[in-house]
């Protein structure tokens, strides 16, 4: 089942997709299904032949509504991989299929070569997204998420590019973590400071409020 073709826009072209190698696998998971794509929204969301919508599971992507740096481009990279091809999603063994939107929570995979390219860490692995993981199931591939992420951070790659390393503070059970004014930590008596790199490696994720372009 193939999908809508889309002309590239050229905005990842200066990421020329030099990364995403490291997140090729020479086959798909042992289950899956095939759809086709008639939109993607944004860089982690798409929207399936059937209406249904997908959220990339395990990453955030930068927000094209508000107007975050690499937002475009994230979405261009999804463009890219995902229309035009067969597209394969497979889920989270034991873990939720959906959120609380009704969205099909999945790692995405499309045809790259001879193998198979999981998006979800390719986007990752070109600084194009984060690691994302607010529940409280490990993903199974949570380590290597949180490897490529600190490989782009290093080289700067993507919205990695103008990262300066501020302190932050994380409560004990958080998955996120936050400025030390954030109104999440108002009930917390002892958050514990540590930098937003340890934060990032430990794969907590950024407050969406108080941290919404890091």
């Amino acid at each position: 089942m193939g999908c809508i073709p889309s002309k590239s826009t050229g905005l990842t072209q200066g990421i020329n997709h030099q990364h995403s190698h490291l997140a090729l696998y020479n086959n798909l998971p042992s289950e899956y299904e095939r759809h086709r794509v008639v939109k993607v929204y944004d860089g982690d969301t798409l929207t399936l032949h059937d209406k249904r919508r997908v959220r990339f599971l395990g990453i955030d992507c930068p927000e094209l509504n508000e107007g975050q740096p690499f937002a475009k481009e994230a979405k261009q990279y999804s463009l890219d991989k995902c229309l035009g091809k067969d597209v394969y999603f497979s889920f989270e063994p034991g873990g939720q299929k959906a959120d609380h939107y009704g969205r099909l929570l999945a790692w995405v995979w499309v045809g790259e070569g001879t193998g198979y390219l999981n998006v979800n860490e390719a986007l990752v692995s070109e600084g194009l997204a984060g690691v994302y993981m607010p529940g409280n199931k490990k993903l199974q591939n949570k380590d290597k998420l949180i490897a490529l992420q600190t490989r782009a951070r290093k080289r700067k790659l993507g919205k990695w590019k103008s990262f300066k390393d501020v302190n932050v503070f994380r409560t004990k059970n958080g998955k996120a973590f936050h400025k030390k004014d954030c109104k999440h930590l108002a009930r917390s008596k002892y958050p514990q400071m540590i930098t937003a790199s340890v934060a990032a490696d430990l794969g907590l994720h950024p407050c969406r409020t108080c941290l919404p372009d890091l």
